[in-house]
């Protein structure tokens, strides 16, 4: 299993959890370890040799665009001294190389560049191939909403999050790496173009530069740049972090406008719905402005530190030439490798602002990962596989309060045989479909189903996956023969949505609901569960409609176990049995024959 928790192996996990979900930023250390976890968990598997292979090649580009970097600094010398001299035949020379050097630069780029995307896609693919297969595993997705109300957006963790991490890491430990390298091979240059050398500066005080000398006033100059950025940008951790939340929640905002578009029109909503849209909103634009002060702050320390890096290698450089000991083209390759060495060593100062969204991007992810894992911990009731019965026996259901709703329940219906459940609203009906559904923590005894491929649930609401009305109606099994399906629409009096039967739409918002519970249960009648389970799924539908489907299941699955959870009095005779709230977790069962005359 694909899962990552940081508190799982702390003795007080529960109060780390409590303390950090929900917070804005991770400690640092923590931060760490979850982002080389992650790492590890693509780089230390199979799958990974063919992003290996384009790593090694990357590498290899890298190098030779440092090599190249390398050999441009030589060409400044050797050009602007050909220049100095009036040397035309070696000033055309120059020019030359610099179109061959040019070209071969251009081509490394391009490669590297899309190498790298490559790279990213592959990495990508595989992490959200792993995080969806467990986010949809096990119901981790409804245990996270059941116990976890602070983990927000899991949508977006997965979509934007996931990518997020993939680029930066690709971007930031790769140019890291980059300048590491480019840091070693410039230093030499540096360190050998800095000759000792005494300066006379005023009142005949004589200053005295060692060897190596612009080399450590290189690095003195990235040091204090690099403490003053942390400094000045460290709330920018806190703020990128919040900017994903507040934006993922607005996004989320106006989805669910869209989803329940028809219940915010026939309410006249549109008044309200936009107060907490603009309240989301605000939320966007108030962090947004402190996160782009902050970043002004930043820019103008940042900007104006690499402006003073233009001119800094030209000052230390002013003793030695001015000693007549280098040439104006000495000086423009001291220039141009005190840049590579000074960028080498402000890579922090450049990218303060990417490693900040970096670190937020991983604090999100850490707490969806270790959410996930929790949820792992939540233990429902599961259910026994039999042949063909469906029995509970001692089964006791209680809510997150720890009341009591279902107490030493114990029943048994065979093929063939149909169980209506009945109780005022809050009794806890549904709560037993889900207990039976194996997606409910609160529950002991035991439970025995026919086979799980074998079962099908139809919910008050049902679910209308994406594509036409013919996948809607064969979902989740394999596409039934259409003449058959057109038949139980008519039946059904659908007959005038045949016409578009194989058109794809987003039906859930077009059809009512009674017209979507009529689907929910052709879907029924062509995959012939053994044991069907209906909550609330025809109260949408009219008593001479619900009595066709009820016929029609009835006729369709004869051998077949229903048990219906529903209020109306109509469907008492349609069952074999009732089931009676009796209050205080306590229900009675008795034919429904006995009950009518009763």
């Amino acid at each position: 299993m694909f899962k990552i928790s940081i508190f799982k192996h702390e003795d007080d996990a529960d109060k780390l959890r409590s303390q950090y979900h929900g917070k804005d930023s991770l400690p640092i250390k923590v931060s760490i370890k979850v982002a080389l976890r992650m790492l590890k968990l693509y780089w230390t598997d199979k799958d990974s040799i063919p992003s290996w292979i384009l790593l090694s090649i990357i590498v290899i580009l890298t190098s030779g665009a440092i090599y190249l970097a390398k050999v441009f600094n030589t060409w400044y010398k050797d050009f602007w001294d050909t220049v100095q001299q009036y040397d035309l035949p070696g000033f055309k020379y120059q020019l030359m190389m610099f179109a061959i050097l040019a070209t071969i630069h251009v081509v490394v780029s391009v490669y590297n560049a899309y190498l790298r995307s490559k790279l990213a896609i592959n990495w990508r693919q595989w992490l959200t191939k792993k995080v969806m297969h467990d986010y949809l595993g096990d119901n981790t997705y409804y245990k996270m909403q059941l116990e976890d109300r602070k983990t927000e957006n899991p949508d977006q963790r997965i979509s934007e999050d996931l990518s997020s991490f993939v680029s930066l890491s690709i971007s930031l430990i790769l140019g890291t790496l980059s300048d590491l390298a480019m840091l070693g091979t410039f230093a030499v240059v540096l360190w050998d173009l800095s000759y000792a050398v005494d300066m006379t500066l005023w009142n005949g005080f004589v200053l005295h530069l060692p060897d190596g000398y612009m080399l450590y006033l290189a690095i003195a100059y990235a040091l204090v740049g690099t403490i003053l950025t942390f400094i000045i940008g460290k709330p920018l951790v806190r703020l990128n972090f919040r900017q994903q939340r507040y934006e993922a929640d607005f996004r989320f905002s106006l989805i669910r406008v869209r989803e329940n578009s028809e219940s915010i029109s026939l309410y006249q909503g549109e008044q309200s719905e936009e107060q907490i849209l603009k309240l989301k909103f605000t939320d966007v634009v108030k962090n947004y402005v402190r996160l782009i002060k902050r970043e002004k702050v930043l820019g103008f320390f940042t900007l104006g530190y690499a402006q003073t890096a233009v001119i800094f290698p030209m000052l230390i450089a002013a003793p030695m030439y001015f000693a007549k000991v280098i040439t104006i083209g000495s000086i423009m390759q001291i220039s141009s490798a005190f840049g590579k060495v000074q960028d080498s060593l402000s890579t922090v100062i450049q990218s303060f602002s990417s490693w900040a969204s970096y670190k937020a991007v991983v604090d999100r992810l850490a707490l969806f990962f270790d959410s996930m894992d929790a949820s792992t911990q939540i233990e429902c009731l599961k259910s026994k596989d039999t042949v063909k019965d469906f029995a509970l026996e001692h089964l006791e259901v209680k809510d997150p309060k720890q009341d009591i709703l279902w107490q030493d329940l114990s029943i048994n219906l065979t093929k063939g045989q149909s169980l209506l459940v009945r109780g005022p609203s809050g009794c806890g009906k549904s709560t037993l479909i889900k207990t039976i559904a194996g997606i409910w923590p609160h529950a002991t005894g035991d439970i025995q189903i026919p086979s799980k491929d074998k079962v099908l649930f139809l919910s008050q609401r049902p679910y209308l996956p994406q594509g036409s009305l013919f996948d809607a109606a064969c979902y989740p099994g394999e596409k039934q023969d259409e003449s058959k399906v057109a038949k139980l629409f008519e039946e059904l009096r659908l007959d005038y949505l045949l016409k578009d039967l194989h058109r794809e739409d987003n039906w859930s918002s077009m059809l009512s609901l009674g017209e979507q519970q009529r689907i929910a249960i052709i879907r029924a009648l062509l995959l012939k569960p053994d044991l069907l389970i209906m909550d609330e799924a025809s109260s949408a539908l009219d008593e001479a409609i619900e009595t066709t489907a009820y016929n029609l299941i009835k006729q369709e699955l004869s051998n077949s176990i229903i048990l219906s959870v529903g209020h109306r009095s109509s469907l008492i005779k349609m069952h074999d049995l009732i089931l009676l709230s009796k209050g205080s977790g306590k229900w009675q069962l008795e034919s429904s024959k006995e009950f009518v005359e009763g």
